[in-house]
């Protein structure tokens, strides 16, 4: 075998490899650490990434990305839950492996790797979604109830894969905006019924933050097309008229509308100081009550922190002092900022803001409309989510991350 072919070859490997991450983190991802660690190996083996490796390190993205893992390492001294911080450390890994795998595949040599990628996470969506709905439609036959194709009772973890979904919308009508003229009329007219199912399948799981984003990214992609001289106008009246008729459609929705209405009615319950036994259970109030906790916790360990391993049952005596002693609900931050202040001091909040002040940085320097909104919707998520606490958050959040900050990215 010719020395070309064999890099050809281990080329094809590493983005096949990453093709399949990017399909289990929406379908199975628990399957993803070994392929991460074969991709981490291959890394490793390939004397070319080594000189890659020198560039990167002297880059603001790779250290954004590692220095929030070298925090955990670090609190694994002060935390007295030690097998609860080596989890947490565990999880958090792939802030530390991405960055190395991300530099190899900006030397990858393969034409349409990031195209193959994110192919593959759209695949990844239309699996989970087809048997989800599968799923749904044996148990409505026996029940007749419309609402097993809602929320959590569609899928145990609807919010996570709003997000998979909101990001799949983007990459495709970004990638129809970038490259209308060259795609075919009937590439771009699968590429628009493609994001139409993944909005279909957002109402479907029913998260008010995701359907939030969605209606704002509805209407920059309206002035968009208003603006464009590219675009006959037709279309962009026709997008408008979609995307106004759109929200009335998603509100009629039962769940949707339930959740929404839930939503405001705890905001308000929270506001006016009075309380129901329907908005202290509500989403909505268990989030500020346990953001609360954490900026309790906050208050009380602000410099260097609890320690990761300790951060949770700092979090859980907090949020009982506030729901009661029997509350044995979730006991997150639900807010990575928070969480990282909460466990690491000031360095961890410091090192957020780095992070995501390099995304930013890069995203408006390329102007990349895919980058920003990844930006835009991964920060909304930080806000809401402990991301570095959930496997499938930070496989997701490290992947693409890694490679817009690390890789070759066009304007």
């Amino acid at each position: 075998m010719t020395t070309g072919k064999y890099i050809y070859y281990l080329d094809m490997l590493e983005v096949v490899l990453l093709g399949i991450i990017a399909f289990l983190i929406p379908v199975n991802v628990y399957l993803t650490p070994v392929l991460i660690a074969t991709l981490f190996f291959l890394f490793l083996v390939r004397p070319r990434n080594y000189k890659a490796l020198g560039e990167s390190v002297r880059t603001l993205g790779f250290w954004a990305m590692v220095i929030p893992f070298l925090l955990y390492i670090i609190g694994l001294i002060y935390s007295d839950d030690l097998n609860s911080a080596y989890h947490n450390t565990e999880t958090a890994l792939s802030l530390l492996v991405f960055p190395f795998i991300a530099t190899a595949f900006r030397l990858n040599s393969i034409e349409k790797k990031l195209s193959i990628l994110n192919v593959s996470l759209i695949a990844g969506i239309f699996v989970i979604m087809i048997f989800s709905i599968i799923n749904a439609y044996g148990n409505y036959t026996e029940t007749h109830n419309t609402d097993v194709f809602f929320y959590t009772q569609l899928l145990s973890s609807p919010h996570h894969h709003s997000y998979y979904a909101m990001f799949a919308v983007i990459l495709i009508t970004q990638d129809i905006l970038r490259n209308r003229q060259q795609h075919s009329k009937g590439l771009v007219a699968i590429e628009i019924v493609t994001a139409l199912i993944m909005i279909v399948f957002i109402g479907m799981l029913s998260s008010k933050i995701t359907i939030l984003l969605l209606a704002i990214y509805a209407f920059y992609l309206i002035v968009r097309l208003v603006l464009s001289k590219r675009v006959p106008k037709w279309l962009s009246i026709l997008v408008a008229v979609l995307t106004i008729a759109s929200i009335p459609a998603f509100y009629s929705l039962p769940m949707v509308k339930y959740r929404i209405d839930s939503m405001w009615d705890s905001i308000k319950a929270q506001h006016d100081g009075v309380e129901t036994v329907r908005t202290r259970n509500e989403s909505t109030t268990i989030r500020i009550k346990c953001m609360e906790s954490a900026a309790e916790v906050i208050s009380e360990n602000w410099l260097v922190g609890t320690g990761e391993g300790d951060v949770y049952a700092e979090l859980q005596k907090k949020m009982r002092q506030r729901m009661g002693d029997d509350y044995e609900g979730t006991c997150a931050s639900h807010n990575q900022f928070l969480r990282s202040f909460a466990s690491f001091g000031i360095l961890g909040i410091a090192s957020l803001l780095l992070l995501f002040f390099a995304m930013f940085r890069k995203a408006i320097k390329l102007r990349n409309g895919t980058m920003i909104w990844w930006c835009i919707i991964t920060l909304c998520f930080f806000c809401i989510e402990d991301m570095f606490c959930i496997i499938n958050g930070i496989i997701f959040f490290c992947l693409f991350t890694g490679i817009m900050l690390l890789g070759k990215i066009d304007k």
